[in-house]
């Protein structure tokens, strides 16, 4: 997966003062400014000064942002969102070192070795969601996980479970019609993706699965138009 840098995250220094501190500071100067014109050994001085000032504001802003559970998981699902899967481990150990353990951390965890190729922990990790809230996400990614080793149609089994627990996800029901397809049971994959379609018609990836299903299918006119709509080349086929 791409890994997409934010133009923010939770390490990276805010760049703008809180308003509480802005004015105070916009006043300072302009009065020290009519008051003399200092040296350059005095303006830098000051300077250096502002910005050991600004560090420290920053620094306690981060460890503020750190310090509130929902903030800091916030921020763990960015990065997750954002691609940053293996960063994302470290700070779920971080979070529960301070705060302990929950069924959303533990999903994100195992999301995470999911993504970073650590599939057996990932295995485990998903598995020990099973008998808590998280129980469809798990056995969605246990189904990813079974998929990305070629075994399609026991990943099937998996993320028809995950739709069963969720049938209005439209993730769950194209990454089933989508295992489904891999695994040769073109027709039983119809209604999973299309649902899809139907659920979420905005999502390229639920679109892409589709075009791929009608063009499998010799629906070529409609995959072809689907494609147009959407902006998209036709799907490459192997030889």
């Amino acid at each position: 997966m791409k890994t997409v840098m934010s133009p923010w995250s939770p390490w990276s220094p805010r760049t703008l003062l809180p308003a509480s501190l802005a004015m105070p500071l916009a006043a300072a100067l302009l009065l020290a400014g009519c008051a003399s014109t200092p040296n350059t050994a005095e303006v830098m001085a000051q300077q250096a000064d502002a910005q050991i000032e600004l560090a420290k504001l920053r620094d306690k802003e981060a460890r503020a942002e750190y310090n509130d559970q929902s903030v800091y998981l916030g921020l763990i699902n960015r990065m997750q969102t954002e691609g940053m899967y293996f960063a994302s481990l470290a700070h779920i150990d971080a979070f529960q070192q301070k705060f302990g353990s929950n069924p959303s951390l533990l999903a994100m965890r195992a999301d995470a070795l999911r993504e970073t190729g650590q599939d057996d922990a990932a295995l485990q990790a998903y598995r020990d969601l099973l008998g808590t809230d998280r129980a469809a996400r798990a056995h969605h990614g246990i189904g990813l996980v079974i998929g990305r080793q070629g075994d399609f149609m026991r990943a099937a089994g998996e993320l028809r479970q995950a739709v069963s627990m969720e049938p209005v996800n439209p993730q769950f029901s194209s990454d089933l019609g989508y295992a489904l397809m891999r695994g040769g049971a073109l027709q039983e994959a119809r209604v999973p993706v299309m649902q899809a379609l139907e659920l979420d018609a905005a999502n390229p990836r639920v679109i892409s699965n589709a075009v791929v299903w009608l063009w499998a299918s010799g629906k070529r006119a409609e995959a072809n138009a689907m494609m147009q709509r959407a902006a998209m080349q036709e799907p490459t086929r192997s030889a």
